[in-house]
């Protein structure tokens, strides 16, 4: 059941997970009457939720009017982590020791955040999310930060898949935050840019392992 806040990207966010780990299939269809009574709203949000999917290539709209999914491969999921592993990599390398100083705090707040999440047996999305994206940031590259931030919603998703499998590690996974930072610190570049690569790609493998699993 959606809550009544935010409802259309709550549907969007549900829609794209589900077609992510394969709840739907290729060509599967989606109607607008019977989302809205499985969710429990009214059509107008799941009419916008659909049309954002159409517009990040998840869903297609076909002549007749019929919404179908496009479908969505493991190997979509590698190709969405190479993105993510290309795009802040490279922000890595134009970070300059000042930007570091200035974002230094910030970066150690998320990670404490992600901590006390941990601790309380909690998982929160966007405190990830909002470190990577602030790694990209402090690149200050414009055209960088906007194609990091065009796929934003997609890699939540991600991340919402992969923390859910990733539950009983989460104290590795903050400890390679921290260990990015550091490097970043002592002026590691290549190191840091080597540890986000080892990340990422154990996020790859876990959202990837959660699909299989789904099936």
């Amino acid at each position: 059941m959606i809550t009544k806040t935010n409802i259309a990207s709550q549907i969007v966010d549900h829609l794209r997970k589900d077609i992510i780990l394969g709840k739907y299939k290729k060509g599967d269809a989606l109607v607008e009457t019977a989302l809205s009574h499985e969710l429990g709203v009214s059509r107008g949000p799941v009419r916008e939720a659909i049309g954002k999917l159409v517009a990040e290539n998840l869903l297609e709209k076909h002549s007749n009017g019929r919404t179908a999914v496009i479908g969505f491969e493991q190997k979509d999921i590698e190709n969405l982590y190479d993105t993510r592993i290309l795009l802040e990599t490279h922000a890595l390398g134009q970070i300059d020791s000042e930007r570091f100083r200035n974002n230094k705090d910030r970066l150690l707040l998320y990670i404490q955040q992600m901590e006390e999440a941990d601790y309380y047996k909690q998982r929160d999305i966007e405190i990830d999310l909002a470190f990577h994206h602030l790694l990209v940031r402090m690149a200050d590259n414009n055209s960088l930060s906007h194609l990091w931030a065009a796929q934003r919603d997609i890699f939540r998703t991600l991340i919402d898949i992969t923390s859910e499998a990733a539950l009983t590690n989460q104290e590795e996974i903050i400890q390679q935050h921290m260990d990015i930072v550091q490097a970043l610190e002592k002026d590691e570049v290549q190191k840091a840019q080597q540890l986000l690569t080892d990340h990422l790609r154990q996020a790859c493998e876990y959202c990837c392992n959660s699909k299989e699993l789904k099936k």
